[in-house]
Formats: structure tokens, C-alpha cells, sequence
């Protein structure tokens, strides 16, 4: 070995020994430094688990999981998102073949509370014909009634109201069913004037919350206004 090999060989000696040595004088430095522990190579062919590549695999495998979770989270996103997509289209087609507006109250009804488990849906039309308050009271009420007032900023303001409903609007949308209503929605039927709201309950106090999205409400609320309007008298 030539003299500057020898040079190169002390050279690395003394590297190795000043990390040796100032490890040896910090033991806690891989736990100050967790996230090094990720980007180190350390073999261990005698098949007993070192300290210390115990404490790597743990960070791996707690990076993984958080990936792992994430990547649920998306994929469950999607496939929710396909669902109501896939909702929307198959209401918009039943909707066109409607015979009248009992069809359409029917079908809408039957689509949120069959195919997308919705807990209670409650759809209450305006009009102004006393005849049909008379003998439909549970779903017409006259324009200006004054059990119609709890609903005045969704109409007015044309905005989707989810989270917790106040007791009236449980009252006039969910009479029966009041006791078991956690959360709710309520969507205006609005066209050139309002005709009515859809009423979305649920058991669980989560499933309709202030911060939500409400995309697919907006988009059927706009759906469901048109079919009811081209029956309309």
C-alpha cells in the first residue's frame, strides 16, 4: 500500500471515528432525528432486530400507513362521487319519461330514499290554490302561510341549508318522523319565483353538516325544480 493510500485509509479513520465518537456522546441523536432513520441503509444479515432498525421500520411502516389512508380516502372519494353522478343521470331519465307531477314527486322520493339511502325525504310545494292544501296538506301550503316562514332565507337567498334543522322546519317537513332527525337539508325548488323546498333527514348527526359540499344538492334541487315546473298548472 502506497503512502497515499495510507493517507486516504487515516483519513476515513479518523471521519468514522469522530461520528463513532460523537454518537457515543449523544445516544439520543436518531431520536432528535427520526426522519433520518427513513433514508439510512443498515444490514443486519444475523437476523436479530436491531434497536435501531426496529425504530426505522416503525417510521416506514407509519409512512405507509398515512399513504395508505390517504389513498382509501381518494379511491372511497371517487367511487362516491361516481355513485351520485351515476344518480343524477338515472333520476334526469326517469324524469323525462314522468307522467305528471305525482310521478315526478314519486320517482325523485324513491331515488333519495331507495338508491341513496337517504333516512327521510319531505318535498312541500307552494301554491296558491286552496282546493289542494285542503286535501294534500301534507305536501301544498299557500304561498303566503305563515308555517312557510322558517324556510324564507333558503328561498329568498337560494342557498342550500345543511346541518341542524330548526324545530319548525322539522315540524312542517318531517311531522311523524321529528323525534329521530339528527341532521338535515333543505334544498329551494326555484325557478322564475320558488315553489317549494326537498327536505334530505338523516338519523345520524354527521351526514349533512354546515362545511359540506353541496354540488350534487345544488344539481339536483335544479333537476328536480325543472321536472316539477313543466307540470305545474
Amino acid at each position: 500500500m502506497n503512502s497515499q493510500e495510507k493517507a486516504k485509509q487515516n483519513d476515513t479513520s479518523v471521519d468514522e471515528q469522530q461520528v463513532i465518537d460523537y454518537l457515543m456522546e449523544h445516544p439520543d441523536f436518531f431520536a432528535q432525528n427520526s426522519l433520518l432513520l427513513a433514508d439510512l441503509e443498515i444490514p443486519h444479515d444475523t437476523g436479530v432486530a436491531v434497536s435501531l432498525v426496529e425504530r426505522q421500520v416503525s417510521i416506514l411502516r407509519k409512512k405507509n400507513k398515512h399513504f395508505e389512508t390517504k389513498l382509501r380516502e381518494m379511491v372511497d372519494a371517487v367511487h362516491d362521487n361516481q355513485r351520485l353522478n351515476e344518480s343524477l343521470q338515472r333520476l334526469a331519465v326517469n324524469l323525462i319519461m314522468a307522467d305528471g307531477l305525482d310521478d315526478v314527486l314519486a320517482i325523485v322520493t324513491d331515488e333519495l330514499r331507495n338508491r341513496l339511502s337517504t333516512d327521510y325525504v319531505s318535498i312541500r310545494l307552494i301554491t296558491d290554490d286552496p282546493k289542494l292544501v285542503k286535501e294534500q296538506p301534507e305536501r301544498y301550503s299557500l304561498r303566503n302561510a305563515e308555517e312557510l316562514a322558517c324556510f324564507n332565507r333558503s328561498i329568498n337567498d337560494r342557498k342550500i341549508q345543511c346541518g341542524r334543522l330548526t324545530a319548525d322546519q322539522i315540524q312542517v317537513l318531517f311531522n311523524q318522523e321529528a323525534e329521530h332527525i339528527a341532521s338535515g337539508a333543505v334544498l329551494p325548488l326555484i325557478d322564475v319565483a320558488s315553489f317549494g323546498v326537498i327536505g334530505l333527514a338523516s338519523i345520524d348527526a354527521q351526514r349533512y353538516h354546515p362545511g359540506m359540499g353541496t354540488e350534487f344538492l345544488r344539481n339536483l334541487g335544479e333537476l328536480v325544480s325543472a321536472a316539477i315546473r313543466s307540470h305545474l298548472k
